[in-house]
């Protein structure tokens, strides 16, 4: 009996050494990027002088949140209530990339901002992303990583951990790059948490314009998902920060991507819970059931107070995301949970021409893709 005993303590005692070496292991490779990191500019040579933005001329911009080239219509995610964190087959993660870089090119946009892009992690089968795309669409590209981590043991069940990741935000802008910069957003998940988590970050394209001292300022974003709200709070606060200061010294912003929130429009306050905080009520897309992940509203009152206005399609006929609970269902559409978090914000001096989502059935993605067409006012 004893020496059972003993067994079961150092086989406890092992296990817990173990759990403690893997925490301490990524406490020391925890990736703790600097506030802000100049980002090597790929292709940018190849991009003239002459191949300036000009004012008064139409442009088109695509944002597009691929899912790491995993998250298509076949697909759950445990944090979404579903079970996966990976596909089953390296074939069916080149299929998704294949058909993510069809929707791309087919818009012929001169910037695309795309979120959760993988550069060799083991969630995706160590495909390289960045370097399809950049391959595809030989424009000036950046990649700023928001997401690495030595080994993400989520889900717990070990063929569906996603393992190493390496994944963060690309920029491919069919004109000459001045700089883009990494910038780090605030917030972050108490420890143990954040060392397998996301290091949220936007970055800032400053883009020259023919024949005037002002910039354009295209800015990347993939905000906070899976916090309490107030993450995406602080974030959105940065990013306001930013936004009005580049206006202010006279640039154009024009700014895109996964805000995780409600665009304005299609949510309603009805009220406040016990804790003060506001209850939703999202409109066209309802909240199917209570325990399914809320996108909080976007606060319109910044905005409006600065003339800031808002790339989204109306009426909201169309989803820009769905809830990765269960796989797409096709035969009835109605029986998913969809949202509306991508699209554009952009500076009272951009004109916004059109909006529109383009109805991929989230095919290849849990994200369709926003294209946004614009001018900057002379």
């Amino acid at each position: 009996m004893k020496k059972i005993l003993k067994i079961i303590v150092i086989s406890f005692l092992s296990i817990i050494a173990l759990a403690l070496t893997f925490v301490l292991t990524l406490q020391v490779f925890e990736y703790q990027p600097a506030e802000i990191i100049p980002l090597t500019i790929e292709n940018n040579e190849e991009m003239d002088s002459t191949k300036l933005v000009q004012l008064d001329t139409l442009m088109k911009i695509m944002t597009f949140n691929i899912g790491y080239a995993s998250l298509s219509e076949t697909e759950d995610f445990a944090m979404d209530g579903g079970t996966k964190g990976r596909m089953d087959s390296k074939d069916g993660v080149l299929a998704n990339l294949s058909g993510i870089g069809n929707l791309i090119i087919s818009e012929n946009a001169d910037i695309y901002l795309i979120q959760e892009v993988d550069e060799g992690s083991d969630r995706s089968y160590q495909t390289l992303q960045f370097s399809y795309l950049k391959n595809i669409l030989p424009f000036s590209a950046t990649l700023g990583y928001n997401y690495r981590v030595l080994f993400v043991p989520f889900p717990f069940e070990f063929s569906q951990m996603m393992g190493k990741v390496n994944s963060g935000i690309v920029s491919l802008i069919n004109y000459q790059v001045a700089s883009s910069t990494r910038v780090q957003l605030p917030g972050e998940f108490s420890w143990p948490l954040r060392l397998a988590n996301l290091k949220r970050c936007i970055v800032v394209n400053r883009l020259n314009i023919e024949g005037s001292t002002k910039q354009l300022i295209v800015i990347n974003v993939h905000l906070s998902a899976y916090d309490d709200g107030n993450m995406r709070l602080q974030e959105l606060a940065k990013l306001q920060e930013i936004m009005l200061a580049e206006y202010n010294a006279g640039n154009y912003v024009v700014v895109g991507g996964d805000f995780n929130q409600t665009f304005p429009g299609a949510y309603t306050i009805t009220g406040e819970d016990e804790a003060g905080k506001s209850i939703y009520e999202y409109s066209p897309f309802e909240l199917k059931n209570p325990s399914f992940w809320q996108a909080y509203g976007m606060d319109n009152t910044w905005f409006q107070t600065n003339g800031f206005q808002f790339g989204v399609e109306t009426p909201f006929t169309n989803p820009t995301c769905r809830l990765l609970h269960q796989p797409y269902d096709k035969l009835n559409p109605a029986n998913n949970q969809y949202y509306v978090i991508d699209g554009f914000i952009v500076s009272p001096n951009v004109e916004i021409i059109s909006t529109r989502v383009v109805n991929a059935n989230f095919e290849f993605s849990d994200h369709n893709p926003v294209v946004m067409e614009f001018k900057l006012t002379p």
